[in-house]
């Protein structure tokens, strides 16, 4: 489920493109389940008056809140988890996985809703619950250690990174968690791969990180030595290099994939003036702005190309024109060709695009606004299978 998953799929970390809207990679599945938003209030009104143990109020109010959030009530969703958080807080010594998911669920809620530092706060918070209550050289704290220099990436604090997976690999290394290692290194490469696309100075040094990550030897770190590669050919591709992009796709015959993997996808990039293109200088909004958003569905063919785009829901008073761009890109993207179920035609998804104002203290003012021009975040909404996930490697949220 998108509020309790743990990390990115390794494939698709690499193939994200190098700049989009200054935010890191996608990492999040929602796992639509069908339950009514009402069925979810009641079991969590239930749990409550019951006085449910611990363990049961998190999973309610964590399922009630994805309810929440993709029904678009973003606000009401980080509320549940707020509250629920207040309650169970406490037990991070003998729940340390169940209240780290529910602390990064309230994190990843608050950046959705434009609270960044929030957003990184709780993710620090989630790697003290993890701490409480298991050892410091479990994968599931070093990966959370790695979830805390994401957020670093993604507010513009490269060194902070930096320093954070070059930290996690050689305690990974040390722990004797070579998965782990992996993907430390393929954070900072792509890290580097991101920096190397507004400034290439960073070439040799994205080129040096994905090298140190294909001369490894252990067997552990197969599946990371192929996605450095994919790594290097995207940037290639990105770079101008048309031929790389079919050498990366190359690279995925005789797989015999059942699912499709993203290989490309093209920064998506907005008008810095305005999140609605549309020519006019915006003033900072109100801090109780409603998000906007947008369900899209696509359809990706056997050969990997994306088809039939089209903006299948869209919240209230909706003002913007950007989900023009954000199909444009979604029909660029390239994925590895992979065997369809018989009699299929594609495979469609639904991904949910949000419009992202973050909140900001003005100078000489007490009260909290929301930045006129805004970015971008996506989430897969698609009701399949979780992402395969590196083998014997538990990921954050799986006790």
């Amino acid at each position: 489920m998108l509020l309790r998953s743990g990390f990115t799929a390794l494939l698709a970390l690499a193939a994200f493109p190098a700049c989009a809207q200054g935010d890191g990679p996608s990492d999040q599945t929602i796992v639509v389940t069908g339950t009514p938003l009402s069925k979810t209030e009641a079991d969590l009104k239930d749990c409550l008056a019951r006085k449910c143990p611990p363990r049961e109020d998190i999973d309610a109010s964590l399922a009630h809140a994805e309810n929440q959030f993709v029904a678009g009530y973003y606000t009401e969703a980080r509320q549940t988890l707020a509250a629920a958080r207040g309650r169970n807080a406490r037990y991070a010594a003998t729940l340390p996985v169940e209240v780290a998911d529910l602390t990064r669920a309230y994190g990843r809620l608050s950046e959705h809703h434009g609270y960044q530092n929030v957003g990184r706060i709780l993710q620090i918070d989630a790697l003290d619950a993890l701490k409480a209550g298991l050892e410091k050289g479990d994968s599931r704290v070093l990966m959370q250690r790695l979830m805390v220099g994401d957020q670093f990436g993604k507010q513009g604090r490269f060194r902070a990174a930096i320093d954070v997976y070059t930290k996690v690999a050689k305690q990974a290394r040390e722990a004797g968690q070579p998965a782990v290692m992996g993907f430390a290194m393929l954070r900072e490469a792509v890290l580097y791969g991101a920096a190397s696309y507004s400034n290439p100075a960073y070439r040799e040094g994205t080129e040096q990180r994905i090298k140190a990550i294909e001369q490894t030897t252990e067997p552990e770190l197969a599946e990371f030595r192929f996605a450095a590669r994919l790594l290097r050919a995207r940037l290639l591709s990105e770079r101008g290099d048309k031929q790389a992009l079919d050498t990366a796709l190359t690279a995925f015959k005789g797989q015999e994939l059942d699912r499709p993997v993203l290989v490309f996808a093209p920064p998506l990039r907005l008008d810095r003036v305005s999140g609605h293109e549309d020519g006019r200088i915006q003033a900072p909004k109100n801090i109780n702005r409603t998000p906007e958003w947008i369900d899209v569905r696509y359809r990706i063919a056997a050969d990997g190309t994306v088809n039939d785009v089209e903006t299948v829901r869209e919240s209230p008073h909706f003002e913007g024109r950007w989900p023009k761009k954000v199909h444009e890109n979604l029909a660029l993207r390239r994925y590895a060709p992979f065997k369809l179920a018989g009699g299929a035609d594609g495979m469609t998804r639904i991904e949910r695009f949000t419009m992202v104002y973050d909140v900001y203290d003005p100078t000489g003012s007490r009260l909290r606004q929301r930045a006129a021009s805004g970015r971008i975040r996506s989430l897969d909404l698609t009701d399949d299978a979780p992402p395969r996930a590196v083998p014997g490697q538990p990921p954050v949220g799986t006790p």
